[in-house]
């Protein structure tokens, strides 16, 4: 190369930096996993929930659900849930719900690296994350570590965690000879649809993509913040707040006296059931098949 040419390699070099000052940040800042959903829950009123765990049509044809009652060290609660093969989500009554309002919700973010919470604790200025434990034939074994997320007020609408399978879980809880082992979301989902007594043999659900939530504009704000911090890209579309990340979309919208805490949760499905495309839970809650991949929950 003359020396002509390697200034001006030189010069394209420097103009390439000073007119894209962000690629460098964007490379140093890129987390070395993805942080998707691990599971959400919602607190609804009394007559949804009962619709909802009476319906036969979700029991038996829409996923793998359960009643459960989780016993931890810190905390009981009692729940219905319904699983697909990644995610999960857990709907609660708030007349029974030791404290919940209506429409109070929580996302869990779910790592499958070890020490993933560990690296996310230094990225994000958290408190350790903790070890969290379940009761199994009267022992607490090792559940998983939680990483409470900041920048949340005691009155939010909204809770967010991060939540990475301790390696010991399937080992301990409801022990088998199967493959399902390590932390891997889909292999405790397997283990918890492997010990129900019926789990339909072809389930609509797949998984989770999408959650639209109302909160106000303080949780919008650090919920956008800490989301860009595990990789999400943010767009505004309106009033509305966009979050793109691994197999996830959120829609953050502004709260209001009607809206509260999650109000629509988009699936991605196998099909659409036979004969029927909408199931009303309820009068404030609506299940649509939009396709025979797509399906909208709304409340």
């Amino acid at each position: 190369m003359t020396p002509i040419h390697h200034q001006l390699a030189l010069i394209i070099t420097l103009l390439f930096v000073l007119l894209c000052p962000t690629t460098y940040a964007q490379r140093e800042e890129r987390l070395p996993f993805p942080v998707p959903l691990n599971h959400f829950y919602l607190t609804v009123d009394s007559e949804t929930f009962a619709a909802i765990e009476g319906s036969e049509f979700l029991r038996s044809e829409f996923a793998a659900f359960e009643r459960r009652t989780t016993v931890r060290t810190d905390k009981t609660y009692t729940g219905i849930y319904f699983y697909g093969t990644h995610t999960y989500f857990e709907f609660f009554d708030v007349a029974n719900s030791g404290g919940f309002k209506l429409g109070d919700s929580g996302i869990a973010f779910g790592v499958e690296v070890p020490d993933a919470t560990k690296t996310l604790q230094t990225r994000l200025g958290a408190l350790a994350p903790r070890l969290v434990t379940r009761q199994y034939k009267d022992v607490q074994v090792p559940w998983f570590y939680m990483l409470n997320l900041v920048g949340e007020s005691q009155n939010s609408v909204i809770t967010s965690w991060v939540m990475e399978y301790h390696p010991q879980f399937l080992l301990d809880w409801n022990p088998s000879n199967d493959s399902n082992q390590g932390i891997l979301r889909n292999s405790t989902l397997s283990r918890y649809k492997s010990v129900l007594n019926k789990v339909p043999s072809n389930p609509l659900l797949d998984d989770i993509v999408g959650l639209t939530i109302a909160a106000d504009r303080e949780m919008i704000t650090n919920l956008t913040r800490i989301c860009e911090r595990l990789g999400y890209r943010s767009h505004v579309r309106g009033d509305t707040v966009e979050l793109h990340g691994p197999n996830l979309t959120l829609h953050l919208i502004p709260e209001s006296p009607s809206a509260r805490g999650i109000k629509q949760i988009e699936f991605r499905v196998r099909r659409k059931p036979k004969g029927q495309a909408e199931f009303h839970f309820g009068n404030r809650s609506l299940l649509k098949f939009q396709s025979e991949q797509q399906a909208l929950w709304t409340f």
